[in-house]
């Protein structure tokens, strides 16, 4: 009797056990399934979570910095860390604006598994060339370079748009 107890168990474990990476997979396609649509429809935000600068300065960021993609308007709220050549009276406030892009270049690389993003956008004041880079994880860089201050990167994850 102790036998059968013991084998029923051991067969109960090994039953449950062996279904748990076939749902560890299938969770991780159906993320990745998710974040290629969402990348593929062009409306998402990238949430910043560090900062490096050119100057080699790396900054943890705290508080809610994003960058909005939808459709072709951008929409930014980023920290700057860096060297400004010329800057608007009163400083500046970092990277912040709302613009329309004409156009905005997406590029899936099959091999790799990373979409890449990238346009140009400008106002009265700087000129914005902007490239992201996001595999199906939902980790992404953006790499931000100006026209009057020095390029900064930021890293983070790409989420909806809430």
């Amino acid at each position: 009797m102790n036998r059968i107890g013991m084998l029923v168990v051991i067969t109960f474990f090994l039953v449950l056990s062996g279904f748990q990476p076939n749902d560890r997979k299938e969770s991780k396609l159906q993320k990745e399934k998710e974040m290629f649509e969402l990348l593929e429809s062009g409306r998402f935000r990238f949430i910043a979570s560090s900062a490096r600068s050119s100057l080699g300065n790396f900054n943890n960021l705290g508080a809610t910095y994003e960058l909005i993609f939808d459709s072709l308007k951008l929409k930014a709220y980023l920290p700057y860390f860096g060297r400004a050549y010329s800057v608007p009276f009163g400083g500046s406030d970092g990277v912040k604006f709302e613009l329309s892009a004409e156009k905005i270049d997406k590029a899936w690389n099959e091999k790799k598994k990373i979409y890449t993003f990238s346009t140009e956008v400008a106002d009265k004041q700087d000129s914005y060339s902007i490239y992201l880079n996001t595999g199906l994880s939902g980790y992404a860089d953006l790499r931000i370079t100006f026209r009057n201050r020095q390029q900064i990167s930021y890293y983070g994850i790409i989420d909806k748009i809430k």
